[in-house]
């Protein structure tokens, strides 16, 4: 695959829209659990599964990265909400396998065709390297990313909690290395990063920023272009673009 910056910036008011290779398929590394999110939040809302259901979690069972679960010395019981919840705003692989798990990747997939995301797929789960040998790798595009950070902002796609919800982890994200990075102080940033750390050809993250009346959404993904330094100094370009033309109507 070329080095490559793909992006989309879309104000959410006026529909004014920054993209370039929007419809390139990249792997999805962590940002698939926004979508994985929205599945579990959706089965939810409609009493097909138990937010407060019981779910124990064992040390030997952690697969590695990112997350807080593998450095547990004992077994611990969460609800489905907090392990959900710990898959974003951590990036917990632990935990998104476990909602995985409940959820399915059919029910995952159902969603993203049913928001148009066509270039979209879970077909692993995290650090299956195998998997990823065998050619299953999760995969989407900034444009597919865009699509589903402005339906969880609202509309009728889907139901209100599950924007509620996963908005609500993603505010609380740590990882504030990428799009976050550069934005005015005042900005209120939710997304989701992702990476092939410690590889480094792929960064992306996607967000939805919020200043005062002004809702954007911004995905920045990357291949061999620089890193997750790249993705910042994008996004605040394609930030500051939109500002100026909010400001000029």
């Amino acid at each position: 695959m070329v080095a490559m910056i793909a992006y989309v910036a879309r104000e959410l008011t006026t529909g004014r829209t920054l993209a370039a290779h929007e419809d390139v398929q990249l792997r999805a590394y962590s940002t698939i659990k926004v979508l994985l999110a929205a599945a579990f939040w959706r089965l939810v809302a409609r009493g097909e599964l138990d937010e407060a259901q019981p779910c124990c979690f064992e040390p030997g069972d952690c697969v590695g990265g990112s997350g807080v679960l593998r450095g547990l010395r004992h077994a611990a019981t969460l609800s489905l909400a907090d392990v959900m919840h710990l898959s974003l705003v951590v990036s917990d692989n632990d935990a998104t396998n476990v909602i995985a798990t409940h959820v399915g990747f059919g029910r995952v997939n159902a969603l993203a065709d049913e928001l148009g995301m066509s270039r979209t797929r879970m077909r692993r789960l995290m650090m299956d390297t195998e998997a990823t040998a065998g050619g299953r790798d999760n995969v989407t595009s900034a444009g597919d990313l865009a699509r589903l950070l402005e339906a969880l902002a609202g509309g009728e796609a889907l139901e209100p909690l599950v924007g509620e919800r996963v908005l609500a982890s993603l505010e609380l994200q740590e990882h504030l290395d990428g799009i976050a990075r550069y934005l005015p102080p005042e900005a209120c940033y939710a997304g989701k990063c992702g990476d092939d750390w410690p590889v480094g050809r792929f960064a992306h993250d996607c967000a939805l920023v919020t200043t005062g009346d002004l809702r954007t959404v911004l995905v920045v993904m990357t291949c061999d272009s620089g890193g997750i330094e790249t993705v910042s100094r994008t996004a605040a370009a394609l930030y500051s673009a939109l500002g100026e033309c909010h400001s000029s109507l």
